[in-house]
C-alpha cells in the first residue's frame, strides 16, 4: 500500500485515508523517504556509462534467439515472408511486458526500503516526524496541487523533525526554478552531487528559505536538511543532519 501510495495510484479517498496514518508513523514515513530516495536513484541509472556485453555472451544470446524463434514462429512466416501480426494481441503483450517491469521496479525499491525503516528506540536529530500542524505538506493534499500552490511549509528551528514527512517527494523549487538551479546553488555552497529526495520553500520561524532533504546526514543520520535564501545569496539558513 505504501509502494502504491507513492506512485500515485490510490485515489484520493484511499490517498487521504493512508496519509492521515503515515502522518503519525515514523517507521512508514521511513519507507516512504527510501523509496523516493530509490526513485531518484534509479531515474539517474539512464545518465551512467555502461561496458558492452562480452562479445561471447552477445553470440550466445543471438544463437538463443534465434533457435526460439525458428521454433515458434510458423514455416510461412520464416524469412521472406512478412509474418501478420494481431495488433491487439501485440498491445496486450506490450502491458504485460511494462507490468512485469513496473513489478520488478517497485520490488527492487521495497527491498532497498526495508534497510532504511527506522529501528525502535531510534534517536532522531530535530524530533520525532509528523504532519504539519498548518496542513501544509503535500501529503495532506490528496487532489495533487501543484507545486508553488502551497504555501511555504512552516518549521521551527528546534523541532525540524516535521521537515521529513513534510519535504519528501515535494518539487517545489520556488524562485530557483528546478532541480537544476537548487543543485547549481547547493554547489555554490560546497555541497557537490546532492541526492535529492525532495525540496519546497518553507519558513523557519518566520524567515523564508528553499529547502532541500537530502539522502544521507553525518553521524550515521540518514537525511541531510539544507535551507538556503530565496535568491541563493548569503550563507546557509540551516544544514542539519535528521532522522
Amino acid at each position: 500500500m505504501l509502494a502504491d501510495l507513492h506512485a500515485g495510484a490510490l485515489d484520493a479517498r484511499q490517498s487521504s485515508a493512508l496519509w492521515a496514518r503515515v502522518n503519525n508513523d515514523p517507521e512508514a514515513q521511513a519507507i516512504l523517504a527510501a523509496l523516493e530516495s530509490v526513485r531518484h536513484d534509479l531515474g539517474g541509472l539512464g545518465d551512467g556509462s555502461f561496458e558492452p556485453m562480452p562479445a561471447h555472451f552477445a553470440a550466445r544470446l543471438d544463437t538463443a534467439l534465434a533457435a526460439e524463434a525458428a521454433r515458434t514462429m510458423p514455416a510461412a512466416a520464416r524469412p521472406g515472408i512478412a509474418p501478420v501480426s494481431d495488433m491487439a494481441e501485440a498491445r496486450r503483450r506490450r502491458n504485460r511486458r511494462l507490468g512485469w517491469m513496473g513489478g520488478l521496479v517497485t520490488a527492487a525499491a521495497a527491498v532497498v526500503a526495508v534497510a532504511f525503516i527506522a529501528l525502535p528506540g531510534e534517536q532522531q536529530t530535530g524530533g520525532t516526524p509528523q504532519a504539519d500542524d498548518g496542513g501544509n505538506t503535500s501529503q495532506d493534499n490528496p487532489d495533487g496541487a501543484a507545486p508553488g500552490d502551497a504555501p511555504p511549509l512552516a518549521l521551527e528551528a528546534d523541532n525540524l523533525g516535521p521537515a521529513i514527512n513534510g519535504l519528501t517527494g515535494q518539487e517545489d523549487y520556488g524562485p530557483l526554478e528546478d532541480e537544476q538551479g537548487l543543485t547549481d546553488c547547493l554547489s555554490s555552497k560546497g555541497i557537490e552531487n546532492p541526492s535529492v529526495i525532495g525540496a519546497r520553500e518553507v519558513a523557519l520561524d518566520g524567515k523564508e528559505g528553499v529547502a532541500a532533504l537530502l539522502a544521507g546526514g553525518e553521524d550515521d543520520h540518514r537525511y541531510r536538511l539544507v535551507i538556503v535564501s530565496p535568491d541563493c545569496e548569503g550563507d546557509l539558513i540551516t544544514d542539519t543532519s535528521l532522522g
